[in-house]
């Protein structure tokens, strides 16, 4: 079972693997279209956020209030093809992941090994709240590999990790 200390730290491993991963990017390498379809950066960065707000809140934690607008980022979205309105600069992303990070890491650190494993209600029904982190952390990963892809696209071709 992953305990809420092993959760934090798979949460600080990763956040430093999304720094490398955006090192030297700039917005505009952040809206290059993979082809022949998929997500830009700017979209999978968006949506790594909103991610982060959604295990912020079934840690029973409520997002700061000004957060921005994440609608253009949600399940289901339009693919970001252009800089328009709804598409929020690379680096206010990048801001809005570290904050959201560290505010989860301080939830789990004042949470109890009990609270963590305390059974919640999320979409798929109830389960303990340390899967339903888990499995959202997992989420997570599989939209944070996509990034050295996305980092390619913009000429960075240089072994990450």
């Amino acid at each position: 079972m992953i305990t809420k200390d092993d959760f934090a730290k798979l949460l600080t491993s990763e956040h430093e693997l999304l720094r490398m991963q955006l090192d030297g990017l700039s917005h505009a390498d952040s809206l290059i279209q993979p082809q022949p379809g998929g997500n830009c950066m700017n979209w999978v960065m968006g949506h790594m956020v909103l991610n982060l707000v959604d295990m912020l809140g079934f840690l029973g934690a409520k997002p700061p209030a000004d957060l921005p607008d994440l609608a253009h980022y949600g399940f289901g979205s339009e693919p970001i093809r252009c800089d328009e309105a709804g598409v929020l600069d690379l680096q206010v992303l990048v801001e809005w992941y570290g904050t959201l990070n560290e505010l989860i890491i301080d939830t789990l650190a004042q949470m109890s090994d009990s609270d963590f494993d305390t059974e919640i209600e999320y979409w798929q029904g109830k389960d303990r709240r340390g899967y339903v982190i888990f499995f959202y952390f997992f989420h997570h990963s599989y939209h944070l590999g996509q990034m050295e892809q996305c980092r390619n696209l913009a000429g960075k071709t240089e072994k990450v990790i």
